[in-house]
């Protein structure tokens, strides 16, 4: 192995003992900078320098660098580069042997990855022996026990349904060689695109749905959609349709679907697996495999353990009720989609979030039915919703397409339903990246066999680093594993800021209702100055006529479904996962994480903007921000009041609904009931929202 050597800025050591001078070394250490992925460290902001005594060598940036050990002492080791938290290690010489000698006090969670092997090779005309250190940074807000945070990739935030699966229709109908998708519930008559033309009958609109979609493609379509109850019960139908059933029963047409249920149940210790970094650095560079490598100890993940009990049912019973909740696709070998959307009627709306909208119509609605709905005489089907999808393009949509490889050949073994039907596939790698593109991460919550807990990793090292707000907009707002993180990281920086917004939930009917009630009487409690939690309703008039016009508000709620997580302006997660336990340790889920603090700025800006009143300044200020926030919530929440108080409906006769009478953007606060006030004996903090068929519209 010859790998590039860095020179030394060295001006200040005498030429006999140099930490540079490889002509007089009894041995040499040869360091290599690296991730804790085993990756190439950037070489701007990277700094690497090297101390015996008082001599002291900065080293220039490359793959390895050689240091000359000419004298027995101690050579200290500094790596750092920005995001990362730094190395500072120690390296015993004797003469012969290289031994570390670490009196390391850093929290586990900020230590280096160490790997080191041996091995002999001629240097400055003579055979000197040879350590290798292989140093792994780990990165600040990226999961060092998931898959690597690619640098590169080209990323777009999609706002909403509308234009997240348009973009998705213009791609898929670009796909040649592979489309792979994976979603909680399947329904071939989802239609991506939508026409405002409500005549265009059913035959017109098929092409845009997706089943229409996937059979014009070229491309080999491999579908996995999730399960409930075990695998391929006698509820497996539920999930998916008798369309997508004779694709798979079909053979030989290139599109290929099987079913997975994820079968966690009973009680269990939970430990997330951590890793070697010998055999990362082993993978990265092949040449290394050659080499003696001291023994090592794995490198335990972060995460918290705890005992999960999911037989914390009120009936006592013990069932299977955790699912494949992964929503992603991957086409080709470079681009995938990363969200919290399924294939399901449900799951499409625009970013206004009208309260009446004919483009929310079922696939079968008539054209009288959907003209009743543009006409505010009739609901439509579907009510608002509001999620967000991620289009990437560049290496790490290795990733995406790995973990549906992993699932994929998991139930070809297991030779589920359909299986003798499916067909294996190899994972593209070395994927170009996209000049100017950013650094993110793909990030899984994965059950047993794959036992997999980035999502829950990037969370935590995001709370652990937040100095000015966390900003979360989920489905749900439960996850003790997450608020204990974001008490603590609250109480030691006084100005941390806490925005949920959220969804309303029953206590007469929701057995989450304790789980939620607890995490808001924990918040509201402890920081009322720096919590906020809020809900978004949608509004609209129409006329009602019963021998005097009379004008009815519509306060209609929009289903927040987004699974969304964004600190301090350059941190952002989202994707599939809740801010639930079980999001965090075995229901399936996928997310990107990026770490870009113009990009992530840019979204949050976009964010507020949709929810806001329309023409509100856009601001950095936090504070100010928030202000915003708070007035528009309080103001929304008048404008109801005042609805309620004239029993919902003003008689106008005909003239423009009065100011104090019309909200501004979608922000409303949210009321929590007391835990007091949850009439179903609760589930277990783990068990929460299940079971998933028992949901409105089966929101997951």
């Amino acid at each position: 192995m010859t790998p590039g050597c860095g020179a030394a800025d060295d001006d200040a050591e005498s030429s006999g003992d140099a930490l540079s001078d490889l002509a007089n070394a009894k041995a040499v250490l040869e360091i290599h900078p690296m991730d804790v992925w085993a990756q190439t460290l950037p070489s701007e902001g990277t700094t690497l320098v090297v101390t015996r005594g008082t001599r002291v060598a900065k080293f220039k940036m490359k793959s390895a660098v050689q240091v000359a050990f000419t004298n027995e002492g101690t050579y200290r080791v500094q790596l750092a580069t920005p995001d990362h938290d730094a190395a500072d290690l120690s390296f015993q010489f004797d003469g012969k042997n290289v031994t570390l000698a670490n009196d390391d006090k850093m929290p586990a969670y900020a230590r280096p990855a160490l790997s080191i092997s041996h091995d002999r090779r001629v240097i400055a005309g003579k055979s000197l022996p040879v350590h290798n250190a292989y140093v792994g940074l780990r990165h600040q807000w990226f999961s060092s026990t998931g898959r690597p945070a690619r640098r590169d990739n080209d990323i777009e935030l999609l706002m909403d349904g509308e234009q997240a699966w348009s973009t998705v229709s213009k791609d898929l109908r670009s796909a040649k060689k592979d489309i792979r998708v994976s979603t909680w519930w399947w329904e071939s008559d989802f239609e991506l695109t939508r026409s405002n033309d409500a005549s265009l009958s059913a035959d017109a609109r098929y092409g845009n749905t997706i089943l229409g979609l996937l059979e014009a493609s070229p491309a080999t379509k491999r579908i996995l959609v999730g399960q409930f109850w075990g695998q391929d019960s006698i509820l497996s139908f539920m999930t998916r349709d008798s369309k997508l059933k004779a694709h798979a029963e079909a053979g030989d047409d290139g599109f290929e679907f099987m079913g997975q249920a994820n079968e966690t149940s009973g009680k269990f210790h939970f430990k997330a697996e951590g890793f070697t970094f010998g055999d990362r650095v082993r993978a990265a560079l092949p040449d290394s495999k050659s080499l003696r490598f001291d023994e090592e100890a794995p490198i335990d993940s972060t995460m918290p353990e705890k005992d999960v009990d999911l037989t914390q049912w009120p009936v006592g019973v013990d069932v299977e009720a955790a699912s494949y909740h992964q929503k992603f696709m991957q086409i080709d070998s470079d681009l995938a989609y990363v969200g919290g959307m399924n294939l399901r009627r449900v799951d499409w709306d625009t970013s206004d979030h009208a309260v009446f909208n004919p483009k929310r119509m079922l696939f079968a609605a008539s054209q009288n039915a959907r003209e009743a709905v543009a006409a505010k005489s009739a609901d439509s089907d579907i009510g608002p919703r509001k999620d967000y999808m991620v289009r990437i393009q560049g290496p790490a949509a290795q990733d995406v397409a790995d973990v549906f490889h992993e699932r994929w050949m998991g139930q070809l073994d297991a030779k589920v339903d359909y299986s003798k039907n499916a067909t294996p596939f190899e994972v593209a790698r070395d994927i170009d990246g996209v000049a100017g593109g950013h650094q993110i991460q793909i990030t899984a919550t994965l059950p047993q066999p794959f036992w997999e807990h980035s999502i829950g990793e990037t969370w935590l090292n995001a709370v652990r680093h937040a100095n000015e707000y966390i900003y979360i907009e989920d489905q749900y707002f439960r996850a003790p594993m997450l608020n204990e993180a974001i008490v603590q990281r609250m109480n030691e920086v006084p100005n941390l800021k806490l925005v949920v917004l959220t969804m309303p939930i029953s206590e007469w009917t929701d057995p989450a209702c304790a789980q939620t009630a607890i995490a808001n009487e924990l918040f509201a409690s402890k920081f009322p100055d720096r919590y906020l939690r809020l809900q978004l309703q949608t509004f609209d008039t129409s006329i009602a006529s019963f021998g005097i016009d009379e004008t009815d508000a519509h306060f209609v709620q929009i289903d927040t479904h987004s699974k969304m997580l964004i600190v301090d302006d350059r941190f952002m997660s989202v994707g599939s996962a809740n801010k639930n336990n079980r999001g965090m340790i075995y229901e399936a889920e996928l997310n990107v994480a990026i770490l870009d603090d113009a990009w992530v700025k840019s979204a949050r800006h976009r964010i507020l903007a949709n929810i806001l009143p329309s023409g509100t300044p856009e601001t950095d200020d936090v504070a100010t921000w928030w202000g915003q926030i708070k007035e528009a919530a309080a103001y929304n929440a008048k404008v109801r009041s005042a609805w309620d108080a004239e029993g919902m409906d003003l008689d106008l006769d005909g003239a423009p609904v009065p100011d104090g009478y019309v909200p501004r953007g979608f922000l409303y606060p949210l009321v929590t009931r007391t835990l007091s006030d949850c009439l179903l004996e609760s589930v277990g903090p783990d068990m929460v929202d299940v079971p998933a068929v028992s949901k409105k519209h089966g929101a997951k």
